[in-house]
């Protein structure tokens, strides 16, 4: 603390010791922050920009210092003279070593807590900045982003809700925040980019100070990519095992052992009094009576003692919360039900209620029970408490029971009884994310049976009705069921026991009465279908997040079965709003709130939505939606329909227009009719380029303009034309792509924009604009809330508009800035983040554990495989005009270009792209994309030690095995050829390759057999070739015990060696040279083919055909097989004197390999046997004047070498003499020693001189 010197930070002034305590000195401040939310609820959103530049200042200077404070909170900023604030209270703060990059201890408030925290999992700095994200969006609004005095739901709403924001809030200003309340650490706005954005840029202050110790890399700089990798090995070993949350096991397992503790220690009621015993009634039992206990001191602390000395901060019993709040379940009951309080009130009814029959309970009674349920401030024990305790769950059945008959003769007492427990039953569903003792406890409650005969026996009551209590009664049991549907038991990755199947029984009997509220008069009350309709959303929501068969069960019955609901909604959308109508009972809703969300047509538009708007990320319900949009469409398309006209006068109302938005979205997605209507009809489109301008006054600005651009889009790409009136849109959506800091704002514009650009739209987009406006898209955090037009993925229509403007503005000096950009690097890791790389293995122990894990899916929502495609060839364009660019990227050892290529050729994300929507269809593009960028380092003039690394790279990521297996599994014949094309380069250049190549073909012999031989004998010369290269290379370098597929590929299934004697035979040179070259090698080593020679009629004339042939590269090819085939020919050897003219004739080939390859297969015939044929032709003479006379050295040697094998035939050895070969030779050597001493001795010199001694007399044979 006393090195820290930043005017936003608390400055510590001296300290000492007493006897009892340390006393620390700091600044004197003005008061706290806190207070000002307190008297003034929030700030204006200036004064909040003010306060967040300060911040931002005093956590860069700590985070510069890698210093994290851990309890960011406006408890923790104090308000200094002048209006600044200061940072304070260090007291959870920790300065980090060099070495340490992640940190896992809890330490904190969980109202600022980030997921990674309340998770447990490893965090760094980022935590910080979420933490401020919390701070400021309280400043702004009034109350922190998650707010409830549960800790489970608190737990659960930072894990999984998304932020609600306010329509106040400035666009540039929610983005600020969406950035910092990212989930994902990793894709939180942090240092640097933060200082940069629009709310805070030119505002904060950076303090700098001389140069000290080296702390290392500070927090406020990116990681280099040898320590992001420490950090990823870090964080991937102290990881927790487990998925939930070590606070709430312990929390929960420590609950269930007091509840069980406390029922058989107790003799009377299982949760007593703590305070004071139970009042008993004369004549009753004694009845449990739950208060509140006054909350212990470090309750948090104490349940995690035996996990972790670190613990959360501690919430003292005399510690005031964050923003003190009444209890919203306290002020309802209050407010909305003043007749359980007021003595006055309860005379009035005084005649229906049974006073000597009445319980002895009351209503304090249930108001504990209540606050138990929803405790403030937040307690871990008390909603499992109650879900634990059997004496509870007896009570609310009971209750509801004895209360709903009452409910049901119209008395008052059965409300007053009820409601209460009401709500005790919907904050604890709301509250508690245990599915097992909650579902448990429903059960055991009868829930939701009892709730839905509740609310039909109600429904089939006029009596009832009447009633001055039924609104609230209705209003507070619907609000059960909701809670009920919202349940995370519902869902089948939660599901406990007969769950589901309870959930789809419930769903029915709602869609029942949901029918029956429905088909009621347009003139009655509007209330309880509001309410109910209100619930059907959730309900929705609840069966989009479970399997295909539940949902699609579901839905199909709303054509079905249900076809009331769906004919009911239809009708409310075409009639006329009617004045809002408020039952007898129910609370008095406040003007403006009536008008955002509880109107009956917000309601039928929002239920309509959630029916047929695919969900992202969810597409198990997405065929069934299908079938409701269709549905919907063809209403919306019949020509005397009033639904159309209805639905399209609703876009410019202010509440209903983004539902409806989203419904004809969905149906213009199945309907290419409608969108030719909608094209047509001139007031939609005024409408939706009204909502683009900002002409249309609506609740939710970004989200409207997001929606309505994807429908403009959509209609574009559904048509194939352009609406009247969109050609002069182009510089308008390109200002939006430009200008707005929304990402999902700028993701919709690109998409249009490319659409409109395949229409032939011009607009003035300048590199620079476009450079920047996609480098903040890529980079800041987005919430992708729809998908795209055609099943895109959220980044597509960008990535589809760079290739767009690339290839339009295409310049040398543009494609090297543009690849040398941040928006390039930008890219790769978005792409990388939406794949899911799997992140560096630590150690040796955890490979062999994650070699066995199958990798996540990649998040189609962010990229799909029409996405990948266009990335691929972006980057392909890119490489092809600059490819010195793209060696840089892929010579960097672990770069994430190189990553990224070697995951998209990995068989596991190949097959999760062949499941894909549209992945088979755009699988061969990506594949051959990434085979065309990695031949570029093999394609160029590479330095050997540049290359050496790449092919370092490739093989560790067994790449050979990979292109094989794609071509195998995934690819068209016609497409394998890049792909076996760039294995071949492989195997060439490096023998691990190689080996993986072979290890493939057996770990899967008949599929990879049954490809290959396919593919030898398809009509493609250069795959044939290939292939036929490979296969040599293999024969070459490679033992015998490795080949036998290679002869089972030649031999064929039946072993006629139809598919060897058809490669012999094609027509292409290099194809049968190739095969010759192939056979060449095999013949050194199998037995079997050189039988197959002796024994299958004709295949020898064709080996020996090649002999002849016109291609110089056959015949050099066809030597060098026969040359093999006649070394120790054995059996073979007599079958081989046909061979001779022909080798013979080849003497005089004017290549000088030829007539090596000739001369060798001359004299390794000459041991078979086959003297007299030799003879014959002449071959020991020719030999002898080749070896004296040839101009190429080795083609002397090769005939010096063939005549010693040969003089071992005794006829030869003669005419060899006769010859006067040994003078001749010895001319020959004499030649040689004449050679000056500084020339190098030819290689035929010694075996000129051995092959002299071999004919002198004494060697005669």
């Amino acid at each position: 603390m006393r090195g820290l010197r930043h005017p936003n930070i608390v400055h510590m002034l001296d300290s000492f010791e007493t006897d009892k305590e340390v006393v620390v000195v700091t600044d004197y401040a003005e008061g706290e922050l806190f207070q000002i939310l307190e008297d003034d609820g929030k700030l204006p959103e200036d004064q909040v920009q003010a306060i967040a530049a300060q911040l931002v200042s005093a956590l860069y200077y700590l985070h510069s210092h890698r210093i994290l404070h851990r309890d960011m909170k406006p408890q923790n900023i104090l308000l200094a003279k002048g209006g600044g604030i200061k940072l304070c209270d260090f007291g959870f703060a920790r300065a980090m070593s060099t070495n340490t990059m992640v940190l896992t201890s809890i330490k904190g408030t969980p109202l600022y807590m980030s997921p990674e925290l309340v998770e447990e999992r490893p965090y760094d700095h980022t935590a910080d900045l979420w933490s401020v994200g919390c701070i400021l969006y309280e400043l702004a609004v009034g109350t922190p982003p998650f707010y409830t005095t549960s800790i489970f739901q608190l737990v659960n709403l930072i894990l999984k809700d998304p932020v609600r924001w306010p329509p106040t809030i400035s666009p540039c200003f929610k983005n600020f925040l969406q950035g910092l309340l990212t989930k994902d650490p990793r894709q939180r706005l942090a240092w640097p980019d933060l200082l940069h954005h629009p709310f805070i840029a030119g505002h904060v202050t950076i303090i700098t100070e001389p140069a000290g110790p080296d702390l290392g890399t500070p927090f406020t700089s990116r990681l280099p990519p040898e320590l992001q990798v420490l950090k990823d090995q870090q964080a991937h070993q102290l990881a927790p095992k487990g998925n939930q949350s070590r606070i709430l096991r312990q929390a929960c397992k420590r609950m269930a052992e007091e509840a069980k503790k406390k029922k058989h220690q107790n003799t009377g009621p299982a949760l007593e009094q703590e305070d004071r015993t139970s009042k008993v009634a004369s004549g009753t039992a004694p009845l449990p009576r739950l208060r509140n206990t006054p909350q212990e001191p470090g309750l948090l602390a104490g349940i995690m003692a035996s996990e972790t000395k670190s613990s959360w901060a501690e919430w003292g019993a005399g510690e005031a919360p964050p923003t003190p709040r009444k209890s919203r379940v306290t002020q309802d009951c209050e407010r909305t039900f003043p007749e359980l309080k007021s003595e006055a009130a309860g005379q009035q009814s005084i005649d229906a209620v049974d006073l000597e029959n009445e319980e002895p309970d009351s209503d304090d009674e249930w108001q504990h029970l209540l606050e138990t349920a929803e405790p403030v401030p937040i307690q871990l024990k008390a909603p499992l408490t109650l879900l634990c305790n059997p004496d509870f769950c007896q009570r609310i059945q009971s209750q509801l029971h004895e209360a709903g008959a009452q409910i049901l003769k119209g008395m008052l007492e059965g409300a007053s009884h009820i409601l209460p427990a009401l709500r005790v039953l919907s904050s604890l569903l709301s509250s508690c994310s245990d599915s097992v003792p909650l579902y448990s406890f429903c059960r055991e409650a009868g829930l939701p049976g009892l709730l839905l005969s509740l609310l039909r026996h109600s429904q089939e009551s006029n009596s009832i009705q009447q009633q001055c209590w039924y609104g609230t009664f209705l209003r507070n049991l619907m609000a059960v069921i909701q809670a009920y549907f919202a349940c995370t038991f519902n869902l089948e990755r939660n599901q406990t026991g007969d769950s589901l199947q309870v959930f789809q029984e419930a769903a029915n009997l709602f869609l029942d009465l949901l029918g029956k509220f429905l088909a009621q008069p347009d003139d009655s009350e509007q209330t309880l279908r509001r309410d109910s309709l209100v619930c059907f959303t959730v309900l929705c929501e609840a069966m989009d997040g479970n399997s295909r068969t539940i949902s699609k069960a579901f839905y199909n019955s709303l054509l079905t079965t249900q076809r009331a609901v769906l004919d009911g909604l239809l009708h409310g959308l075409t009639v006329p709003q009617l004045p809002f109508h408020t039952p007898p009972g129910a609370p008095q809703v406040s003007q403006p709130l009536r008008e955002q969300s509880e109107d009956l047509p917000g309601a039928i538009s929002s239920a309509l939505a959630a029916m047929c708007v695919a969900p992202v990320g969810l597409p198990g319900c997405w065929e069934a939606k299908e079938q409701i949009s269709r549905h919907l469409a063809n209403q919306l398309t019949e020509d005397n329909n009033q639904l159309r006209p209805s639905l399209i006068s609703g876009l410019q109302h202010p509440t209903l227009c983004l539902h409806l938005l989203k419904v004809l979205y969905s149906c213009c997605h199945v309907s290419e009719r409608l969108c030719r209507l909608l094209g047509r009809e001139p007031q939609a489109l005024e409408s939706l380029l009204m909502l683009v301008q900002g002409k249309v006054k609506v609740v939710d600005l970004e989200e409207t303009t997001e929606v309505t651009l994807y429908l403009l889009s959509l209609l574009v790409l559904q048509l194939q034309d352009l609406p009247s009136g969109m050609e002069k849109l182009g510089d308008e959506i390109a200002a939006v792509f430009t200008h707005s800091h929304v990402v999902s704002l700028v993701s919709a514009a690109a998409c249009l924009l490319g659409q409109l650009g395949q229409q032939g739209v011009t607009f003035d987009l300048q590199p620079v604009e476009w450079i920047a406006a996609a480098t903040h898209a890529l980079s800041a955090p987005a919430e992708v809330r729809l998908t795209p037009p055609g099943g895109c993925g959220f980044y597509d229509g960008l990535l589809v508009l760079l290739l767009q403007l690339l290839t339009q503005q295409v310049k040398g000096s543009l494609i090297r800035d543009l690849a040398s950009s941040e928006m390039w690097t930008a890219l790769w890791h978005r792409f990388s983040m939406a794949l899911r790389l799997p992140e560096e293995v630590p150690t040796q122990e955890e490979e062999l554990l994650l070699s066995s894990r199958q990798s996540p899916e990649p998040d189609w929502t962010l990229i799909s495989p029409q996405g990948m495609a266009a990335l691929l060839s972006l980057a392909t364009a890119t490489f092809t005009q600059e490819p010195q660019l793209c060696l840089s990227h892929l010579s960097q050892r672990g770069s994430i270009l190189m990553s990224t290529l070697k995951h998209l050729l990995s068989p596991s994300f190949l097959h999760q792209l062949g499941q894909a929507p549209h992945g088979p269809e755009f699988l061969p593009v990506v594949v051959l994309s990434v085979c065309q960028i990695l031949c570029f380092p093999f394609a160029l003039d590479v330095d050997a030690d540049l290359l050496v690394g790449v092919l370092a790279d490739l093989t560790d990521s067994e790449v050979a095995a990979h292109l094989l297996q794609v071509c195998c599994h995934h690819l068209p014949l016609p497409q394998a050829e890049l792909p076996i094309s760039l294995l071949t380069r492989l195997a060439l250049t490096d023998s691990i390759s190689l080996n993986q190549f072979v290890n493939t073909v057996a770990a899967s012999p008949r599929t990879i057999i049954s490809f290959l031989s396919v593919a030898l004998l398809g009509d493609q010369p250069l795959l044939t070739s290939d292939l036929l290269s490979l296969l040599a290379h293999t024969a070459r370098v490679l033992s015998p015990s490795h080949l036998s597929f290679i002869q089972e590929l030649l031999a064929g299934s039946d072993e006629s060696y139809r598919p060897l004697r058809n490669l012999l035979g094609h027509p292409e040179n290099s194809v049968r040279a190739r095969t010759y070259g192939l056979l060449g090698h095999l013949l050194q080593h199998s037995m079997a083919l050189r039988g197959a020679l002796q024994s299958q009629a004709g295949l020898l004339n064709l080996l020996l055909l090649g002999l002849g042939d016109k291609d110089p590269a056959v015949r050099r090819s066809a030597s060098f097989a026969v040359g093999n085939a006649a070394y120790q020919a054995g059996p073979l050897g007599p079958a081989l004197a046909s061979a001779v003219p022909g080798m013979t004739q080849l003497l005089g080939d004017p290549q000088a390999g030829i007539r090596c390859n000739a001369v060798s297969a001359l004299g390794n015939l000459g041991p078979e046997g086959l003297g007299e044929e030799l003879l014959q032709c002449q071959v020991p003479q020719r030999l002898l004047e080749m070896a004296c006379g040839d101009p190429q050295p080795n083609v002397k040697e090769a005939a010096l070498v063939a005549l010693r094998s040969l003089r071992q035939e005794p006829c030869i050895h003669q005419v060899l003499v006769s010859l006067g070969a040994s003078e001749k030779l010895a001319l020959l050597s004499l030649g040689n020693q004449l050679l000056p001493h500084s020339s190098p001795r030819p290689a035929s010199a010694k075996h000129c001189r051995k092959l002299i001694h071999l004919l002198r007399p004494t060697h005669s044979t």
